[in-house]
């Protein structure tokens, strides 16, 4: 027999705790009698329901010809536990929270609620062709959740125990308020104060804001619903709704989320940075009122909206520039990065393209790898392309160099070393077109491409990484944590090989797919492109640090930017010594796209 667990909503064969919460699911002596005292004749439950109604904060869906119900027992231990907090809370009218009434029964009681109309998964059905009308069904939703959770807050409440799969809409038989209000059915027992933790709250590790998992009970109030809500938008976005991430729940990984854009990489810019701060660890850091988080997510819509319909004309500029950088100059290493700036006229368009070879290899060289591979996007592209040229293109492009890769070590005589397991030459790239208004990306491997505009600065690739591709197979966050530095190992370039059982050489075909993204550009837009020796996170620029180097030198020409750009991230490499003798730094590159009106 399955028990369905009242704190996750999932079917667990294990009947003493849920096998996927760990609950407590097992019954405990306090059953309740086997007769429920519903309108209009009472209901006679079976030996499983009253097994499930032995803990207090489990509940039935019952119904009768008198309508739909939510039932809940209180043995005679619960009972005195519940009863003042039930008395309270059956006091409390909000269109947010089912009217509740209780009946005594024996030395215990039975908590009747009127039970709405389930959710249909609303989440469901996101359209990744689409970013607009996704976003807006999102904020469709949020105009109905965010209310309902202010409300709580105008009596000092908060929804501690968060579960969207405690939602439910109230029906007009039941409630006098607009068809579509949210209410919240997991808290029929008791409402939770703000500044305070109740430990009898069934709460949920994957929805938790870390103040009250945390204990910070002085923290707990409408920030962290707010958190709650931001995390619910970033599970929706993400398709992770209603369990969220898998694994062990926020902690296990610090409540560093991942980037949104490894589980959505066609979601607008701006979308991050507002979830972002919604979701902030410290909850003074966050909007204060769920309907701010709205607000801004509206906004977002309508920043893509303006995207998407801009009239004006446009022009851009472009400056790139490459070095070997510092450290590597010092070692005596040459610059294994390319890159490539093409432009076209009648009409404007460009192509655009930054490697950087991958330099621990046993079999050829990243300088060679990022020659070969740019000079294949160079050689595939003329004055008479266009972007769906560009589109169809630039995976077979990618392709073609990964064998041509595989071909050159098989000519010069390396089978036999590939065929025992040696490393080919390998390089990430990012490619990118533009035309008209539109921008369109191609990246392998971890190289980058960035906007920067009035408001952020938003990654628009999604770094081909171990990490990356182990959370978007479905991992759980912690994997990232316990594998540590082999999160950055690259798992998707162009170069490697494959051997097969007869000792044919071939290339992973499936690691060769670029991700691909669009973005309707405006004025005002600067789009860099870069390697990670000039933007990685705590080792040379950080991406808040490449926006203000941008804004601070944006009246200079593109090639001015470029070059002081790769002057920054050069400065933070360290030369060898005798402490450090192969110092610490890489080759350094980027282009500069200044986008004007």
């Amino acid at each position: 027999m399955a028990l369905r667990c009242a704190a996750c909503g999932r079917l667990s064969r294990d009947e003493i705790y849920c096998e996927h919460c760990r609950v407590e699911l097992a019954p405990s002596p306090e059953l309740p009698p086997p007769h429920c005292p519903l309108p209009p004749a009472g209901v006679t439950l079976t030996l499983t329901q009253t097994r499930i109604l032995a803990h207090a904060s489990n509940h039935l869906h019952l119904e009768t010809e008198a309508g739909a119900w939510r039932v809940h027992w209180l043995g005679p231990a619960a009972w005195e536990r519940w009863r003042d907090d039930l008395e309270r809370r059956q006091e409390v009218a909000l269109p947010s929270l089912p009217p509740v009434r209780y009946q005594e029964d024996g030395d215990g009681a039975w908590v009747i609620a009127p039970a709405g109309l389930a959710l249909a998964a609303p989440w469901a059905g996101s359209d990744a062709e689409d970013a607009l009308t996704e976003l807006n069904r999102l904020v469709e939703f949020l105009h109905a959740l965010a209310p309902a959770l202010e409300s709580l807050h105008t009596l000092d409440q908060t929804w501690l125990n968060f579960d969207p799969l405690e939602l439910e809409l109230a029906t007009r038989a039941s409630t006098s308020v607009a068809e579509n209000t949210l209410r919240f059915t997991n808290l029929d027992l008791a409402l939770f104060q703000r500044g305070e933790i109740d430990a009898r709250a069934r709460l949920r590790p994957h929805f938790l804001a870390p103040e009250i998992l945390r204990g910070r009970t002085a923290e707990v109030g409408p920030a962290s619903d707010v958190y709650h809500l931001g995390l619910f938008a970033y599970y929706w976005l993400a398709g992770l709704l209603p369990e969220g991430f898998p694994g062990l729940g926020l902690e296990a990984f610090g409540y560093r989320l991942p980037p949104l854009r490894t589980y959505a990489p066609w979601i607008p810019p701006g979308l991050a940075r507002v979830l972002r701060q919604a979701c902030a660890p410290l909850a003074n850091q966050r909007p204060q009122r769920p309907a701010q988080v709205v607000l801004a997510l509206e906004e977002v819509a309508t920043r893509w909206q303006r995207r998407l319909h801009h009239e004006g004309d446009l022009s851009w500029e472009i400056g790139a520039h490459t070095r070997v950088g510092r450290t590597k100059g010092a070692l005596g290493r040459e610059n294994e990065d390319q890159v490539l700036v093409r432009t076209f006229s009648e009409p404007e368009r460009a192509l655009l393209a930054v490697a950087d070879g991958i330099s621990t290899c046993d079999v050829g060289t990243g300088r060679l790898a990022s020659w070969l591979t740019v000079n294949f996007i160079d050689n595939a592209f003329d004055k008479d392309c266009a972007k769906d040229d560009f589109l169809a293109r630039i995976p077979q492009v990618c392709l073609a160099s990964a064998n041509a890769l595989v071909g050159w070590a098989i000519k010069k005589g390396y089978s036999q070393q590939l065929q025992d397991g040696a490393d080919l030459m390998g390089t990430t790239l990012t490619a990118a077109w533009i035309q008209g208004r539109d921008l369109h990306v191609a990246n392998l491997g971890d190289s980058r491409a960035y906007l920067i505009d009035d408001l952020d600065v938003e990654q628009l690739t999604v770094d081909g990484d171990l990490g990356s591709g182990l959370l978007a197979q479905g991992y759980p966050p912690e994997t990232l944590v316990e594998i540590g530095g082999m999160a950055k190992a690259l798992r998707e370039c162009i170069g490697g090989c494959r051997v097969d059982p007869d000792g044919t050489i071939g290339v992973h075909e499936s690691l060769l797919e670029p991700g691909l993204f669009q973005l309707p550009l405006l004025p005002g837009d600067v789009i860099v492109l870069c390697t990670d020796g000039l933007v990685d996170e705590g080792m040379f620029l950080e991406p808040d640090t490449l926006r203000q180097i941008v804004r601070t030198h944006y009246h200079r020409p593109a090639q001015e930017i470029a070059e002081v750009l790769a002057d920054c991230a050069d400065a933070l490499q360290r030369l060898p010594s005798p402490m450090e003798p192969d110092g610490y730094g890489d080759n350094v590159s980027v282009i500069v796209v200044k986008v004007t009106g």
